[in-house]
Parts: structure tokens; sequence; C-alpha cells
């Protein structure tokens, strides 16, 4: 028996999603801590993998398009939060709702007026991420690792938006998660040809903030915000999510140092109000 009732606003659903999006917001520092962050990215999908296989396992298309998309999210946000710095990395990572609406076109859907402005403020965003690279104010890598980090997180939105439709929301949730190897695994080789890879002296690090990353940034925060988004308002539960980025800053700023310049704090600002306003279209 359930403790909230459905679709109803409450503390004990809303405490679930911040604290999902607080879970998450440690990714960043995480995978910086880690050394090494695509080792740390491919142990947090075999972590993640093994804690769900024994309680749901699915092999369909759902689940493998879904694993691919969180294989390509696993990997090049940890490195976008090493190269770009973690605030930055993930204000760039919610830039997922533009992608979302350009692949979302491909199903026939189009956005509001609401959401048009989140839209807006989001290329908005974009353009001042790369006016501060292309001024040395960030890095040009990290940057484009962002970008690709939100690219990949607005496909994997779409990809379980279509396919929970048909009733597969399982299969693109924890059915994903082993597959998502298919990706961090030859990402990983990628490295280790590259000259990137980590001497045995060094894998406890990354070991331990793979593992970490698997279980409490992975598997506990999708069930967390799994069951509140389920006992929650769409709208409410979209912006409490945004706490997710802001915390990331927060954490990037007391446990590394790093401070947002001028156009970092206009890109946050910006996506920040987008998230926000998009959310609203729900009503």
């Amino acid at each position: 028996m359930n403790a909230w009732p459905a679709r109803k606003d409450g503390a004990g659903p809303a405490i679930m999603i911040l604290a999902a999006a607080s879970l998450w917001s440690t990714i960043g520092v995480a995978s910086v801590y880690s050394g090494a962050p695509l080792l740390a990215s491919l142990i947090r999908s075999v972590a993640a993998a093994a804690a769900v296989m024994p309680v749901y396992r699915a092999f369909n298309k759902a689940a493998v398009a879904a694993g691919v998309s969180l294989g390509f999210l696993f990997g090049i946000y940890s490195t976008a939060a090493a190269v770009a710095g973690v605030g930055l990395a993930a204000f760039l990572l919610y830039t997922a709702p533009l992608w979302t609406a350009v692949f979302s076109l491909a199903f026939g859907e189009s956005p509001g007026r609401l959401g048009l402005a989140g839209l807006g403020m989001i290329s908005a965003a974009v353009a001042i991420a790369m006016i501060d690279a292309a001024s040395g104010g960030a890095s040009i890598l990290g940057v484009a690792l962002g970008l690709a980090s939100g690219a990949s997180y607005g496909a994997y939105i779409s990809i379980a938006r279509l396919f929970s439709r048909a009733g597969m929301s399982r299969d693109v949730s924890y059915g994903a998660l082993p597959y998502a190897t298919i990706v961090t695994v030859p990402l990983f080789l990628f490295s280790i040809s590259r000259g990137l890879a980590v001497m045995p002296s060094q894998f406890m690090t990354p070991l331990a903030a793979g593992v970490y990353l698997g279980i409490f940034c992975t598997v506990v925060p999708y069930r967390l915000f799994s069951l509140g988004v389920s006992r929650l308002r769409a709208t409410l539960a979209a912006i409490l999510a945004t706490l997710e980025p802001v915390l990331a800053a927060v954490w990037g700023y007391v446990f590394l140092g790093q401070v947002p310049n001028p156009y970092e704090y206009a890109i946050y600002t910006l996506i920040t109000a987008a998230l926000i306003i998009s959310s609203l279209e729900a009503r």
C-alpha cells in the first residue's frame, strides 16, 4: 500500500525528489575525485547493472536503446565535469530540453509557448557558453562535452518517453542499466588507446568513485525520483529537480574551489529560469 495517494502534492514525495536531485548533484565531484572519469563511468554502469539485475531484467529494443543513451550520458558527463568544471557541466547537462524538443519533432510533438520561451533561454545560454569558450574563460572541449552530455540526456528522455507510452517504463529505467556497458566499455578502451589508462596503484580511487556513482547516483536516486514523481504533480517535480545543477555548482565551489565567471553566472541563471518556465507548460 502506498504511503501517499498518487498525483497529490505532499512533503514525502517532494523530499524524495529533492533527495534524488541532491544525490545526482554529486556526480561531477565524484567524477573529478576519481581521477579517471571514463573508468569511473564504466564501474558505475557495472555496479548499477549488478544492483538491478536480480530485481528486474529486460532484453528488448527499448531497454537496449535507453541503455546505449545512458552509457553515453555516463561517460560524457563525467568527463565534462572533469574538463569544464562541475557547475558548468551540470548546467550544460540541463540543455537537454533543447535536444529533447529537436528529437520530439520526429514524433510529431512541438512545444507550446512556455516551452518555446524556455528553449529560447537555453539557446541563449548555449550561445553565451560558446562566447565564454571563445574568449578563453571556459574550456572549448569542456563546453563541447557539456553540450554533448545534454544531447545524450535529451536522447534518453525522448527514448524513455516513447517507450513508456507503450507500457515499457521499467524497461527504459532499471531494465536499461545493464546495456549502458555497451558504450562505457568502448569509451574506457578508447581512453587506454589514448594513453589515459589508470595504473593498478591508482585503481582503488576510481573503483570507490564508480561504485558510489552506480549505487548512490544511479540506482537509489532513480528509484527515489520515480516514486516521488508518481505521487507529485509533474510541474512541481520538475521544478524541484532543478536543485541538481544548483547544488552541483555549490559542490564545485566548496570541494574544488571552482568559482563561476560572469558568463557562467548568466548561463546558470538562464538555464534555471528556462527549466522552471518550461516545467509550467505541464499544467
